[in-house]
């Protein structure tokens, strides 16, 4: 399903985005979402790994900044579809 925006009309590419995706919160789950990322777009995209992590008032969530570097409007939309698709992710923003 198509996202209703068109990124290539607004960044221009390559381009470096911050992205922020709410997990359940779990020791390995930094590592778990590196990983679920490169396998959604192997070799096609760099990751910088977590820059910034937040634990919601409840410890049930946790947040994590990551940026990646995306090659076309066709990548960042495959990871917002597919990353949203897996279990442990609650949010991709």
């Amino acid at each position: 399903m198509p996202l209703k925006h068109k990124f290539d009309q607004v960044l221009e590419f390559p381009c470096d985005q911050h992205m922020r995706i709410v997990v359940l919160s779990d020791e390995s789950q930094p590592e778990r979402l590196i990983d679920t990322v490169n396998e959604i777009l192997p070799g096609a995209t760099g990751i910088d790994g977590v820059m910034g992590q937040r634990l919601s008032a409840n410890g049930k969530y946790t947040s994590y900044q990551l940026r990646v570097t995306f090659q076309s409007a066709e990548q960042m939309e495959q990871l917002y579809d597919q990353l949203a698709q897996h279990d442990f992710v609650m949010h991709v923003l």
